[in-house]
């Protein structure tokens, strides 16, 4: 990956986290302001919740992108290394969606029982998800088989970034290879 590339999804990920850290100080005012004057304790601090849910979504999403684009810099090569790219990625939003339609659902049935469906439905979704993320882990495990481990890219040891390298040794060593015997 180039500088640029680089610098782009560094900068993409540090306005990521500096809105979740914003999102995060907007809740925690809002809740403040909501105990102090007294009105709707309890609604200020589930949209404090909900605020917060969102912000640590987003700051996951940043964390993501920093890690799987700038810190490894590698291209996803080999199935396995897609499939665990995606699976981090799904889950973070899974997570999201389920915690915030467990706040919604808080919420409706306490103001308006008869509002609850659009919360139930979100919470149906992130189960549609999380669903999908089994699928696609189960589908996708047979292609993750199919291609042997020592497999060489034309890549040579030294190229690899020092984790990949650290990965290939430690399992060619469970595998009889002499390397770290």
């Amino acid at each position: 990956m180039n500088l640029f590339s680089r610098l782009l999804y560094s900068a993409i990920a540090g306005v990521l986290l500096l809105a979740a850290v914003l999102l995060m100080a907007v809740a925690v005012a809002r809740t403040f302001t909501g105990f102090r004057t007294g009105d709707g304790a309890l609604d200020t601090m589930l949209d404090g919740i909900g605020l917060v849910i969102i912000a640590v979504a987003v700051a996951d999403v940043g964390k993501f992108l920093f890690e799987e684009e700038v810190i490894a810099d590698r291209e996803l090569r080999h199935p396995a290394e897609a499939r665990g790219s995606l699976t981090k990625f799904m889950t973070i939003i899974i997570v999201a969606l389920s915690l915030e339609s467990l706040v919604l659902i808080t919420k409706a049935a306490r103001d308006k029982p008869a509002d609850i469906l659009f919360p139930a439905l979100l919470m149906l979704v992130a189960v549609a998800a999380l669903v999908g993320l089994g699928l696609f882990q189960k589908l996708s495990q047979h292609a993750t088989a199919a291609i042997p481990d020592n497999v060489d890219d034309k890549e040579s040891e030294e190229e690899k970034p020092l984790a990949a390298r650290r990965v290939t040794k430690t399992t060619g060593a469970k595998k009889g290879n002499p390397i770290n015997q």
